[in-house]
């Protein structure tokens, strides 16, 4: 079904902090089954093609180079975390926090489309997920956000609280397959 790769993106998108798949991890995999959208329906299709888009600008932003500071030390894709990750003592740098302040507007921005496309959609199941990412998630992404750009937290701290959150949203666990 076309409709799965592109759902999982836009799942992982809004569920995790980001959602690329340049860490070569692939896309997330869930529990549970894409919900169903009719594949000939030429509102499906608007929706896939919006959908591919914004998962294409979300892998421009974990690979542009610009953003490395912030990259270096966490994965695109909370999936794609290692234990050096977890175990991650340093702090954020003022370089660092340029680059993730950067980056969390741009995915902000970029989640908050995808939750528009999902609302629009009128699939039940992606305009609960969408609700359920604002309403739920949404903050806690923020809390350790300000909580790693105001120094409080470690590296490893913020990777911890990022893992913990994509595990609770999506019922994936690193390592499952």
């Amino acid at each position: 079904m076309r409709f799965l790769p592109t759902f999982l993106l836009s799942l992982a998108a809004v569920l995790s902090l980001s959602a690329c798949t340049t860490t070569g991890t692939g896309p997330a995999r869930v529990r549970s089954e894409a919900p169903a959208l009719p594949e000939d329906d030429p509102v499906t299709e608007q929706y896939n093609e919006r959908i591919t888009a914004v998962a294409r600008e979300v892998r421009a932003v974990c690979s542009a180079a610009v953003n490395q500071a912030y990259f270096s030390r966490t994965p695109c894709l909370p999936s794609g975390m290692h234990e050096s990750h977890l175990r991650d003592r340093t702090r954020i740098t003022a370089e660092q926090k340029k680059a993730a302040a950067r980056v969390f507007e741009h995915l902000r921005r970029l989640n908050e489309e995808t939750r528009t496309l999902m609302t629009e959609s009128g699939n039940p199941e992606l305009m609960t997920l969408a609700r359920r990412s604002r309403e739920s998630v949404d903050p806690q992404i923020q809390e350790i956000q300000s909580a790693l750009i105001s120094g409080s937290i470690t590296w490893g701290e913020y990777n911890r609280s990022r893992l913990e959150i994509f595990e609770a949203s999506t019922g994936f666990t690193p390592g499952e397959h």
